[in-house]
């Protein structure tokens, strides 16, 4: 078949064709992004909780030995001093007159009263008096160990809102072993004031101005001091009226004032004169600005006659403290407000007969975060001072705890 045999086939090359085919794209899968875990403050807290919790152990140790070396009841021990007078107003509150009579024989000086004591923290004793068994006194001690823990929080919180956590640690334990923190553990106002006016700096902070007036004013009817947190106010609001022309601040220095006057208005109104509070307060109690001249005595009275009074000792030491701490507060560089309430404060019972006492170098906060600030990379140095801090919580605890065998200075 020469057809077939003339027909050369070429079998070594192959031509492929291919079909175009529709191709479609993948599908498209909306992916969600993975969400940030929640920031829990369980674990950052843990530090600050747990110092306070230490902290009380300690002081609670020490009030047992102050209880066993004066003889008396141990919920007695935790309204010594001023935990009297909150007791006596949560349970029958304010007098209607002040009553004459010597307190020093000779003096001519009147009566204490409890109108010198202002009534946010009593008035709180009695409503928690109201839920829990035991008297007025187990429930001022509850209250303030309940307020104590919160202000070491707020402490923290505020530390590290101007530094890092770090520093916050370490300024919350230097809170809660402060040698004037044994006032957590007793019938004592000072924690409440502080819980507020950690608020109040934490609100003018963040610019929250209604906020910042009003803690600032609860503040104001819890201890008289609290005149530094209105200057912390009226500074932020100028600072920010100033700088930005922002004229909503105003809010929380007009608010600020408020809870002192209406406290000032009630005992008018319930004594029937005006000015009864400052009469109480120069003539009962003996408090006075006299521009640092008690200090001074205070000295005159250590190196002259040093076993007398062992109250005076404690003072001499705290003034020397205070004026060591406000400088190493200045050196820190903290915001303006820290500066201007810690500083206010100090500078006021340093310049009266009040002295500056541990529990009022306590209520100046500011000075743990900048001791905190200043031991950051020095370990060796915050651990001696925590140890310092703590050793001293102790023996002023069982110091003031004696009443019997302690002085009014």
């Amino acid at each position: 078949m020469p057809g077939a045999l003339g027909t050369s086939v070429h079998t070594d090359s192959i031509v492929r064709t291919v079909t175009s085919q529709s191709t479609e794209p993948p599908p498209v899968v909306e992916v969600e992004p993975p969400r940030p875990p929640a920031r829990s403050l369980a674990r950052p807290l843990a530090v600050p909780l747990l110092a306070y919790a230490a902290s009380r152990v300690i002081t609670t140790f020490a009030l047992s030995l102050a209880a066993m070396a004066s003889q008396q009841p141990f919920h007695r021990v935790m309204t010594v001093w001023d935990g009297r007078w909150y007791e006596r107003i949560a349970l029958h509150g304010y007098p209607h007159s002040v009553p004459q009579g010597d307190f020093y024989a000779g003096t001519g000086r009147q009566v204490q009263s409890s109108i010198a004591f202002f009534p946010l923290y009593p008035l709180l004793t009695r409503a928690l008096d109201r839920v829990l068994p035991g008297g007025a006194d187990v429930a001022g001690a509850v209250l303030a160990l309940l307020i104590g823990a919160l202000a070491t929080v707020l402490v923290w919180l505020l530390a590290e809102r101007i530094t890092d956590r770090r520093v916050a640690d370490r300024a919350a334990v230097l809170f809660a072993f402060s040698p004037g923190a044994f006032v957590l553990s007793l019938v004592y106002a000072e924690g409440l004031l502080v819980l507020l006016s950690a608020g109040c700096l934490l609100a003018l902070l963040e610019r929250r101005w209604v906020w910042a007036g009003v803690l600032a004013a609860l503040a104001g009817a819890t201890r008289p001091n609290a005149t530094a947190v209105m200057l912390a106010c009226a500074w932020a609001a100028g600072w920010a009226v100033w700088q930005h022309r922002e004229w909503r601040a105003l809010v929380a220095p007009l608010l600020a004032p408020a809870g002192m006057a209406a406290f000032f208005g009630f005992l008018w109104w319930h004594t029937g004169e005006p000015l009864i509070w400052f009469r109480v307060e120069a003539q009962g109690w003996g408090e006075r600005i006299d521009l640092g001249l008690s200090n001074l005595g205070v000295f005159a009275d250590v190196f002259t006659r040093p076993l007398q009074n062992p109250n005076r000792i404690v003072l001499a030491l705290s003034m020397v403290a205070a004026v060591g701490l406000m400088v190493v507060l200045v050196r820190a560089k903290l915001p303006g407000i820290f500066n201007v309430y810690a500083l206010s404060g100090l500078g006021l019972v340093l310049a009266s007969h009040i002295n500056a006492r541990p529990r009022f170098i306590f209520v100046a906060f500011p000075i743990v975060i900048a001791l905190g600030r200043a031991t950051a990379r020095r370990p060796w140095a915050f651990a001696v001072l925590a140890a310092v801090f703590a050793a001293s919580t102790v023996m002023l605890t069982v110091f003031y705890g004696l009443h019997k065998l302690n002085y009014y200075p």
